[in-house]
């Protein structure tokens, strides 16, 4: 863990000093060795891995968030639902910084920007464009902060390594360059400006994880299925039944697979 996260929650005031944050938000012990903390913004483990082996235990569940252990043969997971957006991100995310996991992984939807990038692909950031201002606040100065800025993954080898384990599997995950935006409604009125920076894809919260993957020092991996197309027609509401098919065998079959297949992993290479 950088100093700078350290920095940050020893100045926060919004719970108890005496309060464990991971286990009153979420209900995940710090006694307990996780091999994956997963992020989510919407998606809960019992809609998404229904076709899988793993026994799955709602921790805690508060107005807009929940927690949840995923357990398996040989691995333990821990999940975070959390509401949409680099804020929540951020928040939720931080109050975790004391569990003890390996590695750390996102989950999540994502338009498309362009035809070559279809209904139901499955993507990775190259890198993402910081559309958001929530950035700003990991920062020791907030005015310091300049919008738009270019945020890598910050362990290329192991978002590598596992883009080769699924190619041996016949699963192609694309690296794509993102765009994070504040709104899902307004940013259609300003695609010119968004697709100026090259991008293929947009969401809301990937530049604010890998901030904070780099901040808790742990080897971090988005995972994002398209679910509407901009540049194709595919909309993100009142979708056909084919369109939602597409969509949800990403969702529901290929990234669930992935999720037990980095839990499974001795280190971040050992596929």
């Amino acid at each position: 863990m950088k100093k700078r996260l350290i920095q940050l929650l020893n100045a926060d005031k919004s719970l108890a000093e005496t309060l464990d944050m991971a286990m009153y938000e979420f209900g995940l012990s710090r006694d307990k060795h996780y091999d994956v903390l997963v992020v989510a913004p919407g998606w809960k483990p019992d809609k998404i891995m229904a076709d899988y082996d793993v026994e799955i235990t709602c921790t805690e569940v508060h107005s807009y968030i929940s927690g949840y252990e995923l357990k398996g043969d040989g691995f333990l997971i821990a999940w975070i639902q959390c509401s949409s957006g680099a804020s929540s991100l951020i928040d939720e995310l931080t109050t975790c910084a004391y569990l003890n996991f390996d590695k750390l992984v996102f989950v999540g939807a994502v338009g498309s920007l362009v035809p070559e990038i279809g209904l139901g692909s499955l993507c990775t950031p190259e890198w993402s464009i910081s559309g958001n201002l929530a950035n700003g606040y990991l920062l020791e100065n907030i005015q310091d902060y300049v919008p738009f800025g270019k945020v890598f993954p910050n362990n290329t080898a192991f978002i590598d390594n596992v883009i080769k384990h699924l190619a041996s599997q016949g699963i192609e995950m694309k690296k794509a360059p993102v765009f994070c935006t504040d709104s899902i409604v307004c940013e259609y009125s300003h695609l010119d400006f968004i697709k100026s920076f090259g991008v293929q894809v947009i969401e809301m919260e990937t530049s604010s994880f890998y901030l904070m993957a780099d901040l808790m020092e742990k080897p971090a991996i988005a995972l994002m299925a398209v679910s509407d197309n901009s540049a194709t027609g595919d909309p993100l509401m009142a979708r056909t039944d084919e369109q939602k098919r597409l969509y949800n065998i990403t969702r529901k079959q290929v990234i669930p697979k992935i999720i037990l297949d980095i839990a499974k992993m001795k280190s971040e290479k050992s596929f």
